[in-house]
């Protein structure tokens, strides 16, 4: 259930109920609710204003990536990703998206005859 994993994430924050309220625009009644399980399947939309207001991404709210070391790696990831990216001139991030698209083809398993067409 996801309340006890809100109350945990909001605990390791030093968050009171009325904060992550504010945070996320959701009544702090309902973040109770939610937390002690009376309420046991908030909405998508609930659950993105929560993960915005933990700063994180909702599967980590769900708790679909349990290993922290996994999910701090794929931040540290991304992280660096982001930031190369923004430092990319218009031409390499054109030729970014080209290499983005020779994957997504490879991932729909083409031939290597359509895939050499391709490029």
């Amino acid at each position: 259930m996801i309340g006890p994993r809100i109350r945990e994430m909001r605990m390791e924050r030093q968050l009171s109920l009325s904060e992550l309220a504010e945070r996320t625009k959701i009544t702090k009644s309902y973040l109770s609710n939610i937390e002690r399980n009376i309420c046991t399947n908030p909405t998508i939309d609930v659950i993105q204003k929560l993960a915005s207001g933990f700063k994180v991404h909702p599967s980590v709210l769900l708790n679909w990536v349990d290993n922290k070391k996994e999910l701090q790696s794929t931040n540290n990831s991304l992280t660096n990703i982001r930031y190369k990216i923004n430092s990319m001139s218009n031409e390499q991030l054109g030729e970014l998206k080209d290499y983005v698209e020779v994957i997504e083809l490879k991932r729909r398993k083409l031939s290597l005859s359509d895939l050499i067409k391709f490029i």
